[in-house]
């Protein structure tokens, strides 16, 4: 037995695998490191509120509260948002919303949710670039130093720094790449149809956008992989596949996607006029927001310098995840006229952020750079050799440090007299005792956050037809929801009737015209005072609240959703999918166990 398990580690050795106890030990590493840069948090107990804390805290409650309760309702808000019946997690990575609710009945406030969601964010980042480099048969210590790097950049820090949900995308955009290394160096079988669909979807479950790019970095690999394959029939035809399965496991997504946007005119996440201020730019500093840093300027620009001066030496994998790489970085960056981009192609503002396309970048460029490394040591001795992995791990530390110090800034405001500094959050803070704040956010009551601060954003709000956003935003529709919504003057009662519906009760002393606190979509179902009514028969308001005539007496308003396709057929149909899938795949090690056994019979 022993020598048969050393000629495997040779074997392994020699096609770049990993053992076992190896993989372990970076799972350990990374570990650690996601450690090292939350511990400000845990050692000063500090929460840090940034900009879009209030509007995924809020994601995450409704989809705590419907698993707590057993009251689903996967289209509207009927626990979150001030209760307002908005459609926001259907549209916004509802399965991820749902794991997120799961973990908050583990962690019981918000300090330590927030706490464990940056640690996985740090540690999932770091996995799926080691799945990426192993994928592309790196050498052990360098796929631990790619690793280390880019769970510690910018792109992934920010969730911990500002809760933003690009993160948590880039920490899981390296999956989607798997497959597409596949694509190019196994010309027999370009494409497994599950793999593939399954890297999709890891995306597809957290961000649309990341989702995207992701997607269109990926294309120029299965062309060339395409190009080279003989079997180009089979690879489309396990394309198509793999294509059918992804659709399977996003349906629920997909046509409330699709059944929301394309029957509203929503509002869309803030468009910026001017983007420039948003991309990457080269600087010899730290790394942070719009800023690469020495060390990721100086990898990026030495593998775009490095392989076209050996152009001809290069691997068709180097050169693609260069190319790639620099073309995304180039795309991120203020070297484009950003500012006049979005003025003469409204589309493009919807990325908002430019330096969103830099994803792509980090991780290509990082591993394209330790392709180089690989083939500048090769004929290095082993003591040189020992040189630069200290020195790769000195710069892994040093970015390590770099994101942990920036994460203490952030915590330390926690227990100064402005502990919401971090975020955009103070103007729509309802009480001005500190404590108070504190208090709010590690009660053990999830709830009592959102009596600190309502936020009045007005994502995924519909407006009228005849309207354009513009003209909404110079309406305020930031002020049209706090007032409408979240300060309504109407003394009302909300409650949740048996089919999960919201239901408003008020008073009234006799007939007048009253704004009610929800919101009404086109296919919103509405019950007033008895009586059924279709949603385009409801006076609304430019952020879709009902304006109705209210009689002498109790009124009563119910108001729930009609989906385009039942919701709970969308949910048997994905998971009978993922039940296949799950039999397909264990079924895989249990044939090759029989084989082996068939074979070891037939010899005997």
């Amino acid at each position: 037995m022993e020598v048969v398990e050393k000629k495997q580690n040779i074997i392994k050795k020699k096609k770049g695998l990993t053992s076992k106890r190896q993989i372990l030990l970076a799972l350990f590493i990374f570990a650690v490191a996601a450690f090292l840069m939350v511990s400000p948090q845990l050692f000063k107990h500090s929460l840090i509120l940034g900009n879009d804390v209030m509007f995924h805290f809020n994601r995450y409650f409704e989809a705590y509260k419907q698993i707590q309760t057993g009251q689903f309702n996967f289209i509207q808000s009927i626990f979150s948002f001030d209760q307002s019946g908005r459609i926001i997690n259907a549209l916004y990575g509802p399965d991820f919303a749902y794991l997120q609710g799961l973990l908050m009945f583990a962690t019981k406030n918000w300090f330590r949710y927030q706490l464990l969601t940056s640690f996985l964010c740090f540690f999932i980042a770091g996995g799926a670039m080691f799945s990426l480099a192993r994928r592309a048969q790196l050498k052990y210590e360098l796929t631990i130093f790619v690793s280390l790097l880019y769970m510690s950049s910018t792109m992934i820090s920010y969730y911990a720094l500002s809760q933003n949900m690009t993160s948590w995308g880039a920490a899981f955009a390296p999956f989607i790449y798997l497959p597409a290394i596949r694509a190019i160096k196994d010309p027999e079988k370009p494409i497994k149809p599950i793999e593939l669909a399954l890297a999709v979807t890891s995306l597809g479950f957290i961000h649309n956008l990341t989702l995207f790019i992701g997607i269109l970095s990926s294309a120029p690999f299965y062309v060339v992989g395409f190009l080279k394959t003989k079997k180009k029939k089979k690879m489309i035809i396990n394309f198509s596949l793999a294509v059918l399965i992804t659709i399977l496991l996003n349906i629920n997504t997909l046509i409330g996607f699709i059944d929301v946007y394309f029957s509203n005119q929503l509002v869309s996440p803030w468009l910026f006029d001017e983007m420039l201020e948003n991309t990457v730019r080269f600087s010899t500093g730290d790394n942070e927001w719009g800023e690469l840093g020495l060390i990721f300027s100086s990898i990026m620009l030495f593998q775009i310098v490095y392989l076209f001066s050996n152009w001809k030496k290069s691997s068709i994998l180097e050169k693609l995840f260069t190319v790639i790489g620099t073309f995304f970085l180039l795309v991120s960056s203020n070297f484009l006229p950003w500012d006049d981009i979005p003025q003469n192609f409204e589309f493009f503002q919807v990325i908002q952020f430019p330096r969103r396309f830099a994803v792509v970048s980090y991780i290509f460029l990082l591993i394209a750079f330790s392709f180089s490394l690989e083939k500048l040591t090769k004929n290095f001795s082993l003591s040189k050799k020992k040189v630069v992995t200290s020195c790769l791990w000195v710069i892994s530390f040093l970015m390590i440090s770099n994101a942990s110090v920036d994460i203490l800034q952030r915590a330390e405001a926690w227990e100064s007299d402005n502990p919401l500094s971090p975020g955009n959050n103070e103007e729509w803070l309802l009480t001005e005792d500190t404590d108070e704040i504190r208090q709010g956010f590690t009660s053990g009551k999830y709830e009592d956050a959102f009596k600190i601060i309502s936020k009045a954003t007005p994502d995924y709000l519909p407006f009228p037809e005849d309207m354009t956003q513009e003209e909404l935003v110079e309406q305020s529709g930031y002020q049209m929801y706090n007032n409408q919504i979240i300060h309504n003057e109407l003394d009302v009662d909300k409650s949740i009737d048996h089919n999960n519906r919201l239901t408003f009760t008020w008073d009234s002393s006799g007939e007048e015209e009253t704004i009610l606190p929800v919101i009404i979509y086109s296919r919103s179902s509405v019950l007033f005072n008895g009586q059924s009514y279709e949603a385009s028969e409801i006076n609304k308001t430019n952020i879709g609240a009902p304006i109705l005539n209210s009689q002498e007496g109790t009124n009563e308003l119910i108001v729930g959703y009609k989906p385009l396709v039942n919701v709970g057929l969308l949910l048997s149909i994905k998971l009978v999918t993922a039940a296949i899938i799950l039999f397909v795949v264990l079924l895989q090690p249990l044939k090759r166990i029989f084989g082996e056994s068939k074979e070891n019979i037939s010899k005997k």
